[in-house]
């Protein structure tokens, strides 16, 4: 099977150097799936598999994307995943996400609700197992607490606002003047980073501090988050955009220097595939039931991908950005 996939041939390769490249796709191995591809998602991932600086990253060369949503075309020799031959899935995955057909290990795979478009279930994917799997799983977010959000309107904000809002938390959502404006249907108090000194903000609306932080920022805003916290709170880490184009072992420092007051999120060291795909049904269903809406900042063509991802990098994006392929029925 001939398919168009994305690929960074080089640590540092520049945006507009990204171009698509036709391959041939193997056929599934035993325990996979073939799945064609009609949306895959943007991550900060990317972004640092691009520098070269994504912690545990083999290559590049690589292809970049973390989760798809398709129709799966082929299964597994063994027959595995047959009985989702022609339905429409999503997938979190390591790597290899930016084309129009990848194989996925079948224990990844998830069936997208009816009323789910491919373009809403890729702006959930990736991003709404991060917010998941923090909200619920690291800092244990109960009706009641407080926490706070950097980044509220960006890529995982939205969902990781609207997670804790359904968990019962009052969210305090942290990001600029523009952003913050159009964020008006998400449930959080406001704090304007351009124009508000953020702790003493926080201070006043959270007087005994705040249960979590989840941190996308990494190097000194570390130290400031977790001077948000009350005692026994939980800071969550989730991305350097700060040190970004440092090599990840700076990353590392900064968390080592909070001696163990840090809980630093990695998806894809001690999760098995099942339980990426538990996280991701959940979240799918939130969505398909409206519990949770998708904000796509832009849907652009897989072939501008390097487009897409330079927009990203530039920042100030609400809600997530998505890749789409020409197997995207139109009209969707």
């Amino acid at each position: 099977m001939q398919t168009t996939q994305i690929w960074i041939p080089a640590p540092s390769t520049p945006p507009s150097a990204l171009r698509p490249v036709r391959r041939e796709l193997e056929p599934p191995a035993a325990g996979e799936v073939t799945i064609g591809v009609e949306a895959a998602g943007v991550s900060f991932d990317d972004m640092l598999m691009r520098r070269g600086t994504c912690s545990g990253q083999v290559g590049p060369p690589l292809v970049p994307g973390r989760d798809v949503v398709g129709v799966v075309t082929a299964a597994g020799a063994d027959g595995t995943g047959a009985d989702l031959v022609g339905r429409r899935v999503a997938a979190v995955v390591g790597a290899g996400g930016w084309a129009d057909g990848v194989n996925a290990p079948f224990g990844s795979v998830v069936p997208v609700p009816e009323g789910l478009s491919p373009v809403a279930a890729a702006g959930i994917g990736y991003a709404g197992v991060l917010a998941w799997y923090m909200v619920h799983r690291q800092a244990r977010v109960a009706a009641g607490q407080t926490v706070v959000v950097p980044g509220a309107p960006g890529w995982v904000g939205t969902v990781l606002v609207q997670l804790a809002d359904l968990a019962g938390a009052r969210v305090i959502g942290v990001s600029s003047t523009r952003q913050l404006a159009e964020t008006t249907r998400l449930r959080f108090d406001p704090v304007d980073h351009w124009v508000e000194d953020v702790p003493s903000r926080v201070a006043q609306l959270a007087p005994d501090g705040v249960h979590a932080v989840f941190d996308p920022i990494g190097g000194p805003n570390l130290a400031e988050s977790a001077g948000l916290l009350r005692e026994g709170g939980a800071l969550v880490s989730y991305g350097n955009w700060f040190t970004r184009d440092e090599p990840a072992a700076r990353h590392r420092a900064d968390l080592a220097a909070l001696d163990g007051r840090v809980i630093a999120v990695d998806l894809f060291h001690g999760l098995r595939h099942e339980e990426l795909a538990g996280m991701l049904a959940e979240v799918l269903a939130f969505a398909a039931a409206g519990r949770i809406e998708p904000y796509i900042a832009a849907a652009c063509p897989l072939t501008e991908a390097g487009s897409a991802l330079a927009e990203f990098e530039q920042g100030g994006l609400v809600g997530r950005v998505v890749l789409t392929t020409e197997r995207l029925p139109s009209g969707v």
